[in-house]
């Protein structure tokens, strides 16, 4: 069971930024919202840089410099990320 969940969460945690852009694209709300601040930053790029240092820093990962190409069409690529 442990090496299940352990191999579930590295998994998890190195698409965990597209997951989260996903999440937003499929919700109506945040959608709306997120498009709002990219119009007031005027800048998708640092909008979408900013999520992405957030999502690292709230659930404690780091960067690998290993890009993916994403399913959300919000972002062009990520960086994995892992513990």
């Amino acid at each position: 069971m442990e090496n299940f969940c352990d191999k579930l969460f590295t998994a998890f945690e190195k698409q965990i930024t597209d997951t989260v852009f996903c999440f937003i694209q499929n919700d109506k709300e945040l959608m709306k919202d997120y498009l709002d601040l990219v119009v007031a930053q005027g800048n998708l790029g640092y909008v979408n840089s900013h999520i992405a240092q957030e999502i690292a820093r709230r659930y404690d990962l780091h960067n690998t410099n290993i890009e993916s190409v994403p399913t959300s069409n919000l972002i062009q690529t990520y960086s994995e990320l892992e513990k």
